[in-house]
């Protein structure tokens, strides 16, 4: 009797392990926009993905049809300025010191700014508790007509509500 409670117990422990979530999406890439994955994104990737939109794109305003703009719409942040959200990022990335500074002032780079970025791709993946955003980012500084491509990877470990950038 006392072999069957301990199956008993042990049967729906093991049974309701989760699987480790592992996936590779495309966010954005040829100005498309992948809507139906932004709609069921969790904390960490809508921290992520937004938190790179605020550090590298240009403001959003009114009617704006930018890349930037569009991939906000899709993950229902209306204002990326507004109390709620900023505490959102700072909350995700509260052991970044170069993303809490760049918290402080919002917009990060205002819309009619001299230096103007373009996101021109986004990519996701994630394998259980580490999660990767690849990225290319065209950018121009007007008033001294520079230009350049960043195309990276990076990496963070997601931890307690929390995601940690890994070397």
């Amino acid at each position: 009797m006392k072999n069957f409670y301990c199956i008993l117990f042990l049967v729906p422990f093991i049974s309701c392990k989760e699987k480790p979530v592992s996936y590779t999406q495309t966010v954005l890439e040829n100005d498309t926009v992948n809507t139906s994955f932004l709609k069921q994104v969790q904390g960490p990737e809508k921290a992520l993905i937004s938190g790179y939109l605020y550090a590298y794109g240009n403001e959003c305003t009114t009617g704006s049809n930018k890349n930037k703009c569009n991939l906000l719409a899709a993950l229902h942040i209306a204002d990326e300025c507004s109390k709620t959200h900023l505490e959102f990022l700072k909350k995700w990335f509260k052991n970044d010191v170069i993303m809490q500074y760049k918290l402080r002032n919002c917009p990060n780079l205002p819309h009619n700014f001299a230096i103007q970025n373009t996101i021109d791709k986004l990519v996701l993946k994630r394998r259980g508790d580490t999660i990767s955003i690849q990225y290319a980012i065209k950018g121009i500084n007007n008033s001294q007509e520079k230009s350049w491509n960043i195309n990276r990877e990076d990496r963070y470990l997601i931890q307690s509500n929390t995601l940690l950038k890994i070397k």
